[in-house]
């Protein structure tokens, strides 16, 4: 498998494992994001990741959300190579706005991970 894709098996999508990171997971804040960590107790080496983005945000427009998503996810996918193996992800925007630039999201995640990993 390739090292900078996104398979199947990384993503998040469990409501329970969701909301087991947002409550027990260590938060950490970016410009644009805000990040939650879970260390999971099992030995896997794959992180696992989900995007929220809230619907008031924008105003119910399911386009642009589904468009941040996407720019969310492209980042993620080239930023994941800053944070070891073995822990859930759930990245939330809090201040992305209709034209943010993917490269911003990537800056701001690599920002984010790096803090994370000194920790």
């Amino acid at each position: 498998m390739r090292d900078h894709s996104f398979a199947r098996k990384e993503h998040l999508k469990k409501d329970g494992l969701i909301k087991q990171v947002f409550d027990r997971g260590i938060p950490s804040r970016g410009r644009l994001i805000t990040i939650h960590l879970l260390k999971r107790e099992t030995g896997s080496c794959t992180n696992r990741a989900a995007f929220i983005i809230r619907k008031n945000l924008y105003n119910k427009k399911a386009v642009l959300r589904n468009r941040l998503r996407r720019l969310l996810r492209e980042a993620y996918r080239n930023t994941k190579h800053f944070l070891p193996g073995g822990h859930d992800i759930l990245i939330l925007a809090t201040n992305v706005r209709k034209n943010t630039r993917s490269q911003e999201l990537e800056k701001d995640i690599a920002n984010v991970f790096k803090k994370c990993v000194k920790k």
